[in-house]
């Protein structure tokens, strides 16, 4: 499906960090950033040829774009990160939090360890990300924070229980950041997508697991991740100045708020 762009010029001008950009919704996001104006940085921490080719891409669409390598979970190469990203580019407009990643187990079986993983990466990433990125958005009273989290973290899902609270908390997060910053000029902002096409879903998104997801859509098909970059687009610029503390929910009807 070819993607239908927010409005061309909606981010024009803008800088705007991605993390877990190598591949996926988070590149799908960064090339919708471009596209609509940004110059990007885009953040991974595994995958270098994707973040190369995701830079790539960006720059042949005329805008700049850096790949920066960092463990979100880890405060120092977060700060390392943010501080890259402002000496090249001499601010941040627009962080998307997007870094993440589920296995899956059963909690009788999961390990403290995959339990402290998961929510150090995908939770409190965002946290340091976003703490990293906010003095200078406070400073210019000016910036939008988008939080990926996804309908598993509203509805929850056997065998995640660590990914569904981890994305739980970044809809949490987000809402109180929200009351903290709202005056200062910074939006915060949640875009949960439910079942979407990429190379990492194929075994969700097919066979009997796919035609019983799939069975639950009001829309009949999964999302694309271009979609999903959509929705990202429109809270990240000026159209979504009255969103704060708000979850926008592209998920083909599979869960109404």
């Amino acid at each position: 499906m070819t993607r239908r762009v927010f409005a061309p010029d909606a981010l024009q001008g803008q800088v705007v960090l991605v993390t877990g950009a190598s591949r996926g919704i988070g590149a799908a996001i960064a090339l919708a950033c471009a596209e609509s104006g940004a110059d990007v940085a885009v953040g991974y921490r595994e995958g270098r040829d994707g973040a190369d080719a995701t830079v790539g891409t960006i720059k042949e669409r005329g805008r700049d774009a850096v790949a920066y390598r960092a463990d979100v979970s880890d405060p120092d190469q977060v700060e390392a990160m943010i501080e890259g990203v402002v000496n090249h580019f001499g601010r941040i407009d627009g962080l998307v939090n997007n870094a993440g990643f589920m296995p899956e187990s059963h909690v009788s079986e999961m390990s403290i360890d995959e339990w402290r993983t998961v929510i150090d990466v995908d939770l409190t990433g965002a946290f340091l990300c976003t703490r990293a990125t906010l003095p200078g958005m406070l400073e210019r009273r000016s910036g939008s924070i988008v939080m990926i989290s996804s309908r598993l973290g509203q509805i929850g899902f056997a065998g995640v229980a660590h990914y569904s609270a981890a994305k739980a908390g970044m809809i949490a997060l987000a809402k109180s950041l929200a009351k903290e910053v709202g005056r200062e000029g910074v939006r915060v902002n949640v875009v949960a997508p439910g079942v979407t096409v990429t190379n990492m879903t194929s075994d969700i998104t097919k066979g009997e697991v796919g035609a019983r997801r799939l069975a639950e859509l009001p829309l009949g098909r999964f999302a694309t991740a271009n979609e999903v970059a959509d929705s990202v687009i429109f809270l990240l610029s000026d159209a979504g100045v009255l969103y704060h503390g708000q979850t926008l929910c592209p998920n083909g009807g599979g869960h109404m708020p």
